[in-house]
């Protein structure tokens, strides 16, 4: 299953909710070129991208086809913490080279690549206010993130990757 995201529902990062996350004041070190890369979508299309994504959110509905983590700390006190769980993020992730949809709510979601979220997560991931949803354009993967700075990312196992 290949969740696609309407290209002409994507709205300018400046208009987004949380577009100020990725203004040169909290994130200093990201380019004009990489912020191209995050595409916000109206709230229509979240509210439409969301109602697929609802399913991936039930662990009943993974359990058959994905396997889990263990819950990881993200937590971003420090520069070794950071790039611990970036380095985290990579290996469990680095088989599958596809685009993410991010999810905060029903009404707030954008679509970036795994390589922007991976170099900027904590600018994606705020402790003590978000629990988000990633999820793989091609379902081969879902992350949950919680606001008390852990992660838990279910993967498709290698008998269902083949079969689709």
């Amino acid at each position: 299953m290949k969740i696609e995201v309407d290209d002409r529902e994507i709205v300018p990062l400046n208009e987004f909710e949380l577009g100020w996350r990725f203004e040169k004041t909290h994130c200093p070190d990201i380019s004009e070129s990489e912020k191209k890369q995050i595409q916000p979508v109206s709230e229509m299309e979240s509210k439409r991208l969301n109602k697929v994504i609802d399913y991936f959110e039930q662990e009943y509905n993974l359990r058959e086809k994905f396997t889990q983590t263990d819950w990881i700390s993200a937590n971003a006190e420090n520069d070794e913490k950071i790039e611990r769980f970036r380095n985290q993020l990579e290996l469990t992730l680095e088989k599958w080279d596809e685009e993410i949809i991010i999810t905060w709510h029903r009404n707030i979601t954008l679509k970036t690549t795994k390589e922007i979220f991976i170099k900027f997560w904590t600018d994606f991931l705020y402790p003590s206010s978000d629990d988000v949803t990633l999820i793989s354009e091609k379902t081969n993967w879902v992350m949950f993130y919680r606001h008390f700075e852990v992660a838990n990312i279910w993967t498709k196992t290698s008998e269902y990757l083949k079969a689709e």
